[in-house]
């Protein structure tokens, strides 16, 4: 397992927060996910053979916040 942390903006409440773990948590491989609206993040554990970041950030962007 790795993990990432992603810097994500547009995230304005737990609401946000939510959109943002079911977009990750929909891809294959991904475990863990803690998302922090204060910190403007996300933790992710991912199974580095089945997904990739730029698939987490792509979910991350498909589901409507920026990511960096």
């Amino acid at each position: 397992m790795q993990t990432e942390i992603l810097k994500i903006s547009g995230m304005t409440c737990e609401g946000c927060a939510g959109s943002v773990t079911r977009a990750l948590k929909a891809l294959n491989g991904v475990g863990d996910v803690a998302v922090s609206v204060s910190a403007g993040e996300a933790k992710v554990g991912y199974d580095e053979k089945l997904t990739s970041p730029e698939q987490l950030k792509s979910a991350v962007k498909s589901a409507g916040y920026g990511v960096s």
